[in-house]
């Protein structure tokens, strides 16, 4: 698990640190760094510049001669820092399985590429290999059986339990895919339908319910040593309902072993997650919440830190976070 995590000079970040729990919530408005947090964790997982995000002195704080990153996974310290003199400074990358899902995920398509690569182990920053990463189950990971905290109705399958939690998201969708090796296409399917025509919604969440479940039976058969899911906006285009939901079910997932660090935007997610807390599916302990604020596009960001209670309650509620209802009906009434 990592537990600690440093920065220094690295974009809109002077040098802030983070305690991470099992399951970790980063809030706060567009532009005020949490994308930079799991940026960082990617960096120091991957020891070397991001694909799509420019040279590593993009990444640099203004002013500044260089950035510094650290975190400590177990007994483990990792680094990666880079100066404009273009030192860059490795330390090898984490350990066990780190997947990061990205914001920007494939919405609905008729098709998926199947890869040639028989290693893959992650649905892809994207979700693009998402038919891959469930081929394996006919294959390397017959057998998986789904921990008991992540059954959705009754049965330890794989298969059925992704049905079950799409079910969860979206009452009465039924979910089928195929792949055909001859000409290296897979293809999803909702309630007999291309994708194209059930919305955005399901395609977005696939692979977030995919990976969680998986990730969690691999922990539970022993597969793997460890998970770190970095998940940006699990909420896109989720009715209110699916949000709340989404955050039961990753709270759950670290109940079962998976450690989970999520950018979201959605209070009926951290909703999901605080009903976790109060009906004792995750420990209050177990989540941190932290509130990203950015005064303009000059000064360093800040972060506060919310502690949850054992009854979903928060100990601090700064402005900015996740009050806008409130706001809006102040002024209706």
């Amino acid at each position: 698990m990592i537990t600690d995590l440093s920065i220094k000079n690295f974009k809109a970040f002077e040098e802030e640190s983070f305690g991470f729990g099992a399951l970790n919530v980063l809030s706060g408005l567009n532009n005020s760094g949490k994308s930079s947090v799991i940026q960082s964790l990617r960096l120091l997982n991957e020891q070397k510049p991001l694909p799509d995000l420019g040279p590593l002195g993009e990444y640099i704080r203004s002013d500044t001669s260089g950035f510094v990153l650290r975190c400590r996974q177990d007994e483990k310290e990792i680094e990666f820092s880079f100066d404009r003199a273009d030192k860059i400074w490795r330390s090898g990358g984490m350990d066990g399985v780190v997947s990061y899902i990205s914001a920007d995920r494939f919405g609905p398509r008729n098709s998926l590429p199947l890869s040639i690569d028989d290693s893959i182990i992650t649905v892809g920053s994207r979700g693009e290999n998402i038919v891959d990463f469930l081929s394996r189950l006919d294959s390397d990971w017959v057998g998986l059986r789904v921990p008991d905290d992540l059954v959705a109705k009754e049965g330890t399958g794989i298969t059925e339990n992704i049905k079950e939690w799409l079910r969860v998201i979206s009452p009465g969708v039924d979910f089928k895919y195929d792949s055909d090796h001859h000409t290296d296409i897979g293809r999803t399917e909702f309630n007999g339908h291309r994708p194209v025509h059930v919305g955005f919604g399901l395609s977005y969440v696939l692979p977030i319910i995919v990976s969680v479940l998986i990730h969690s039976s691999q922990l539970a058969n022993g597969k793997i040593k460890s998970a770190l899911l970095l998940i940006e906006n699990p909420e896109a285009h989720l009715h209110p309902s699916g949000q709340t939901r989404m955050g039961e079910l990753l709270a759950l997932a670290t109940s079962c072993g998976v450690q989970i660090i999520v950018e979201t935007h959605s209070d009926h997610l951290l909703n999901g997650v605080r009903i976790a807390v109060k009906n004792k599916k995750i420990p209050c302990g177990d989540v941190r919440c932290f509130f990203f604020k950015a005064e303009n596009n000059e000064a360093p960001v800040t972060v506060s830190r919310i502690s949850i209670d054992e009854y979903g309650m928060m100990d601090y509620w700064p402005e900015g976070f996740f009050d806008e209802t409130e706001k809006s009906l102040m002024i209706l009434v």
